[in-house]
């Protein structure tokens, strides 16, 4: 029950999280709590991440998904985002532990991979919104385009419904908002708390983790055509 704790409390009090575990910062229990977390959501979105791959087929001349790929791509999304999450942990974590070592920082690679976990939950948020968004519109009918499944609160909210901008400068727009600086705040919070690193160096190493992952999740998004 603790560890659940301070995956949420984390959002609001990082700087008291990150203080308690600064001996031996945390990340295995945390990681499977927020897959956890993710797995569920996915679960209960499965209705829509099926209408939009029905979608995405038909948009290519293709057939009726049968209930063979469909079951095959429920257990592929409960098998993938614990593993995702694992994989873009482990990235933000390398990411910050270049960036402070080129400053001549000690850091800790463990520290730093816990940091990254603990600010993953900020997904969670986003994952929770998206799900109520797209009930509010309706059941997976209401979804025509895959761009039905993607709640934004970022900065493509700008951009006007005739836009004809790349999928992937949309994806870096829509990367850029509260809940994702927020997140970001959490990783910075975690730097310099857990590894005792200046506020300015803490800051550095999460912004340049935000901006590497940022640009991966708008190319995925660009090559999925959402």
């Amino acid at each position: 029950m603790t560890d659940i704790m301070r995956v949420l409390r984390v959002m609001f009090s990082p700087t008291e999280v990150f203080e308690e575990q600064r001996e031996k910062p945390a990340w295995v229990l945390p990681w499977l709590i927020i897959s956890v977390m993710l797995v569920a959501i996915g679960l209960v979105m499965a209705p829509y991440q099926e209408r939009a791959m029905e979608l995405a087929i038909a948009a290519r001349g293709g057939q009726a998904v049968p209930e063979s790929a469909r079951a095959i791509g429920k257990v592929t999304a409960m098998v993938g985002a614990p593993i995702f999450l694992l994989l873009a942990g482990l990235v933000s974590a390398f990411v910050m532990w270049v960036v402070l070592l080129a400053t001549g920082a000690q850091v800790r690679f463990k520290g730093l991979f816990s940091v990254a976990i603990f600010a993953s939950v900020m997904g969670v948020v986003q994952a929770v919104l998206t799900s109520v968004a797209l009930r509010m519109r309706g059941g997976p009918e209401s979804v025509t385009s895959l761009a039905d499944m993607r709640v934004s609160l970022g900065l493509d909210l700008l951009l006007s419904s005739e836009s004809t901008i790349s999928g992937f400068l949309r994806g870096l727009l829509g990367g850029i908002g509260p809940i994702s600086i927020w997140g970001l705040a959490i990783t910075a919070i975690g730097v310099a708390t857990l590894e005792k690193q200046p506020k300015g160096a803490a800051w550095t190493a999460a912004t340049a983790s935000f901006v590497v992952m940022l640009v991966v999740a708008a190319l995925l998004q660009g090559m999925s055509g959402a």
